[in-house]
């Protein structure tokens, strides 16, 4: 992410090891004492169930194979925690290889190759560390990678509701570089981020001949009456073995009867492998799984015609696949059953005697809708139970391999007018919600959303509908995962169409059509109120000169079909580090003259746009432009999509003209719009200098007093930001609102600590500035960051504590991105003597509370631990000390 805080949590597998196969390319695993194991920490690990999917998660690391000779196993240490138990629950181990760390971040099934194992894996029985339920496990099979630099993760298949959470070891040895790649996004980081660690893996090279691969898990089940094992050892198999007697491999392949000596053979059939067969004659291989009785038990490693209940499938165990728990239903009663058999709330494991059932409220069913208007609805699923449709398919909308609503409430809507209906819960609840629209009860789904892109992490939900006025909907809102609930607030509103332009082409546009008439001619209908004059129509304005003549007020443009214009990279020093990066970025270019002397604001502010760059250039034509401002994320305004540009009070002279260019942040495209807003220069707004409001003046004399200057403010009604200067001369401020600030978590149960480098003969007292938020599958903001207790530890040069402070909290006026408070702690330890750092931290006790961010400084030095040792930090970290 680029300016938001991000998520830097560490969260946290299993096979049978494959100690003997071949020479090693990479061992970051040691001996089998684990002396070489990290065992104050692991990496998150794990393949989870379809529920759970956002946070599947892949530990990766990389090695060398100059030869490229192909890979016969791959070892990994793994453990977990929350409610992990052991390698035994583990149900699977998927070994991948990757091109680049990239390729994982999009898919965590390998590009260059994938070998998958069913069943729960077999730990090393040599393997002695057992901190945190740690086992060596690993897989063998020939498998491809890359002639020169790999990337390998060995993940477990781990059902979080009977095994918990897995995690890839740390190991001691290695390079201090690794990466964590998750697709989905649930941890809050990305796809990807890189990890100072080494992954606790080894890798094994074999060969290209197929006998130095074990034999498998059934050796003596030669052929079968198709020409292929079959799972039943019979004649089949002794005449397998007698028609390719004497037969030996050559190198490229195994000679069918070769089943003996185990577990590789000896590439050869002769009698031993005759005699193998005939002495395992008459059993079999048959896949066995779990055979599930219900309440009433369950049988492990059953194969499938011996089970008389229910047979769950090969690999499967009771563990996972049958185990009872307690089912709350909406009345508030409770009955003991399978998780399939529950139409309520379950809870694995649990007795109906150990849990509390609470009513559900009556619109948990559609049946029960409470009607609802345009405007604002306060919704709350905390109680409510997972009762509708498993239709969330992904037909409709993105479903990410999740096709519940979990917890959901129902509400009836009868449209207000025709036109298109916008239900929103986007940045308004405090969960990862999903909406739906169905015409009725029991009835096929009319629209849905998963993530609308909102600041709030992009978790909450929006959809738009076609309506016919005076026609009932039934609008569904839930979770996207059972149990992950909250509160907030829903918003509905009917938008009768206003006629606008009509793009039929890259060229051509139409006058004052409706958005259905527009689509009737095949068209891009541009929005209420524009007209062919202002909007540009698919890569319209191409090049600078081809620019679009652009007004005063809101002008659309579109890059979806530009080209690079070929006019060069921008200077990217007028805006450093508000994340321009242009790279040759696709590009629409737009044209302005000022009607009068004053300032000129260009943004590119659009709920719906996308991550835009801007450039602005002044002169007559193209051949004689220069460059005079740029922008890649502007956080000035509100109601924008997430990362959007903006120029402000930019001093221009009647008859100037700026040519406006349009591209993405790295190449970003779309459409958006582009608002000019001149204010003439004889125009007074408050000036804000230092937090304090000046006088009303205009806007050269505030950027004379280097002020802050809000157009047409009064002082009465301007809240100046406050001045967060160290005024003692002993530390930092924090970054402004709007320049490029970074928030870095600072929590004890969180585990991570950060120091910022200081020094100071003695401390009276410390203050320093941070977000109050928390974490729960997303960031969203605490709502009371005064009840967040927060520490200071003084440190010297080793980070040893010197002394520890409870710190106080103060307020401030200052938001970040328009959506984050900015806090202040303040804690006094009076301590004298040599101090070298401050730490300041929260201390919560883990996911779900208010963590401490703590904001960035401009200038500085600090460094952050996330039990693993102090590293140094990408950004200071602001602090004030008095003496």
């Amino acid at each position: 992410m680029k300016t938001l805080p991000s998520c830097l949590c560490i969260f946290g597998l299993a096979g049978l090891a494959t100690a003997g196969v071949g020479s090693t390319l990479m061992d970051q695993i040691g001996p089998d004492d684990g002396s070489n194991i990290d065992v104050s920490n692991m990496l998150a690990n794990q393949l989870f169930s379809a529920a759970f999917s956002v946070y599947s998660a892949a530990a990766i690391d990389d090695y060398e194979n100059p030869g490229g000779v192909p890979v016969a196993g791959v070892d990994a240490v793994i453990g977990g925690w929350n409610g992990y138990v052991s390698i035994d629950g583990i149900i699977g181990l998927s070994a991948n290889f990757y091109s680049t760390p990239d390729a994982a971040g999009l898919n965590l099934v390998g590009d260059v190759s994938n070998y998958d194992v069913a069943g729960a894996p077999v730990g090393d029985p040599n393997w002695t560390l057992t901190d945190g339920g740690m086992g060596l496990v690993g897989v063998a099979s020939v498998m491809a990678n890359q002639v020169g630099t790999n990337y390998v993760g060995l993940v477990p298949d781990n059902e979080f509701g009977t095994n918990g959470q897995t995690g890839m070891a740390i190991g001691f040895e290695g390079d201090l570089n690794s990466w964590q790649a998750n697709p989905g996004g649930g941890f809050g980081f990305g796809p990807l981020q890189v990890n100072l660690n080494n992954c606790a893996m080894r890798v094994l090279s074999g060969s290209s001949d197929p006998c130095d691969i074990p034999l498998g898990d059934c050796p003596n089940d030669i052929t079968g009456p198709n020409g292929v094992p079959d799972g039943l050892i019979n004649v089949d198999d002794v005449l397998g073995v007698i028609g390719t007697f004497n037969e030996v491999g050559d190198g490229t392949s195994r000679p069918q009867g070769d089943c003996n000596p185990l577990p590789f053979g000896n590439c050869a059939v002769d009698v031993d492998d005759l005699l193998a067969v005939i002495g395992a004659f008459g059993g079999d291989c048959l896949p066995v799984g779990a055979c599930c009785f219900g309440v009433n038990g369950c049988d492990d490693d059953v194969k499938e015609a011996d089970c008389t209940g229910t047979w769950n499938g090969e690999g499967s165990s009771c563990l996972s696949s049958c185990f009872p728990g307690a089912c709350c239903a909406a009345d508030a009663s409770c009955t003991f059953t399978l998780e399939e058999d529950c139409s309520g709330t379950f809870s694995a494991g649990v007795a109906c005697a150990d849990v509390t059932c609470v009513e559900a409220p009556a619109n948990t069913v559609c049946s029960g809708a409470i009607a609802i208007s345009d405007g604002d609805t306060a919704i709350d699923n905390t109680t409510a139970l997972t009762d509708g449709p498993d239709d969330f398919d992904g037909t409709l909308c993105d479903n990410f391999d999740t096709t519940q609503i979990a917890n959901d409430l129902w509400y009836s809507y009868s449209a207000s007018c025709d036109g298109a209906v916008t239900v929103s819960t986007c940045d308004t609840v405090d969960f990862d919600s999903r909406l739906a629209v169905y015409g009725s009860c029991g009835g096929a789904m009319i629209a849905c959303n998963d993530d609308c892109g909102g600041a709030n992490n992009g978790l909450s939900s929006e959809l738009a509908f076609e309506a016919t006025s005076g026609t009932m909907y039934y609008i569904r809102v839930g979770s996207f995962a059972e149990g992950a609930t909250g509160t907030g607030v829903m918003s509905v509103a009917c938008d009768i169409p206003e006629p606008g332009a009509c793009c039929l082409n890259s060229t051509d546009c139409l006058d004052s059509l409706l958005p259905a008439d527009c689509a009737d001619f095949g068209g891009e209908y541009k929005g209420a109120g524009t007209d062919c004059a202002t909007v540009m129509c698919g890569a319209a304005g191409d090049s600078c000169g081809e620019a679009v003549a652009f007004a005063d007020g809101a002008n659309a443009f579109d890059t979806s079909n530009a080209t690079d214009s070929g006019y060069g990279e921008p200077d990217d020093t007028q805006c450093d580090g508000t994340y321009l990066d242009w790279t040759a970025s696709p590009d629409a270019w737009g044209r302005y003259e000022a009607a009068s002397d004053g300032t000129l604001s260009v943004s590119l502010c659009d709920a719906a746009g996308y991550d835009t760059s801007l450039v602005l250039y002044s002169g007559s034509d193209c051949a004689s432009l220069t460059q005079i401002a740029c922008n890649g994320d502007s956080t000035v305004e509100t109601g924008c999509q997430q990362f959007y540009s903006g120029v402000y009070d930019l001093p221009v002279s009647s008859g100037d003209v700026i040519y406006i260019r349009l591209g993405g942040w790295q190449g970003a495209t779309g459409p958006g719009t582009c608002t000019i807003t001149l204010v003439g220069a004889g125009a007074t707004g408050a000036c804000c200098v230092a937090g304090d409001c000046i006088g009303e003046v205009t806007a050269p004399d505030c950027a004379g007093f280097g002020g802050t200057w809000y157009n047409g403010g009064t002082c009465a009604d301007t809240d100046c930001p406050q001045d967060l200067s160290c005024n003692t001369g002993n530390g930092e401020g924090p970054t402004a609102v709007d320049g490029a600030w970074t928030a870095g978590t600072a929590d004890s149960g969180a585990g991570f600590a950060r120091a910022a480098i200081a020094s100071a003969p003695s401390v009276s007292d410390v203050t320093a500035y941070g977000l109050s938020l928390i974490y729960s599958g997303g960031w969203g903001d605490c709502s009371d960051a005064t009840t967040m207790p927060v520490a200071m530890d003084l440190m010297d040069a080793s980070y040893n504590v010197l002394a520890t402070a409870s710190a106080t909290y103060s307020a401030t006026n200052l938001v970040y991105a328009g959506l984050y408070g900015l806090h202040g702690w303040t804690a006094a330890p009076a301590y004298t003597g040599t101090v070298d750092a401050v730490s300041a931290y929260s201390q919560s006790a883990g996911e779900g509370e208010c963590w401490f961010l703590w904001m960035s400084s401009d200038a500085g030095t600090s460094y952050i631990n996330d039990g693993t040792g102090w590293v140094a930090e990408t950004f200071g970290c602001n602090y004030c000390i008095t003496e």
